[in-house]
């Protein structure tokens, strides 16, 4: 029973995030669970057992989610959210995290390829905030899948003569 109440309650707080990543989800699951264990000992020998676990499973996920999404990779998360919408949007999207800040341009107007899939060529870069010389680009193209998502592609370089 109160490991499924752990468990519940561990959904319940990764379904209060909107797009959550797969380091909040575990974040959120290891610390729901360490957290119950924490609290359930926590109330050895007295009668609160029942009470300290789901709330130490609580204090647990939430801890846990936020560790988690500190070990994700937040700038490639933001570089390919802006990414998918510029492909998206048609506009222009600019990011910023932890030291790092980028773009994504529009370059041109947007195509349908030949398997009736709309199309975008965009400029993506990124660099240190601190050492400009850093600087990375790259041109890719992204089309839209029948589902929805977005496939991004690096195109092939050209061959040199």
């Amino acid at each position: 029973m109160k490991i499924a109440t752990a468990f519940a309650v561990t959904l319940v707080l990764a379904a209060c995030a909107s797009n959550p990543t797969e380091g909040e989800i575990w974040g959120t699951s290891a610390g729901a669970v360490i957290g119950g264990g924490i609290g359930r000992a926590a109330a050895t020998g007295t009668h609160f057992a029942s009470t300290f676990t789901p709330v130490g499973a609580v204090a647990g996920a939430a801890a846990g989610y936020m560790i988690g999404g500190y070990f994700d990779p937040q700038p490639q998360r933001l570089w390919a959210a802006a990414t998918v919408e510029a492909a998206e949007t048609g506009k222009d999207v600019r990011w910023e995290s932890r030291g790092l800040r980028g773009d994504v341009a529009v370059l041109g107007a947007g195509w349908t390829d030949g398997g009736g899939r709309p199309c975008r060529r965009l400029g993506q870069t990124a660099t240190h905030a601190d050492r400009p010389d850093t600087a990375y680009a790259r041109e890719v193209v992204a089309c839209a899948l029948s589902d929805g998502t977005w496939e991004v592609v690096v195109p092939p370089e050209e061959p040199e003569s």
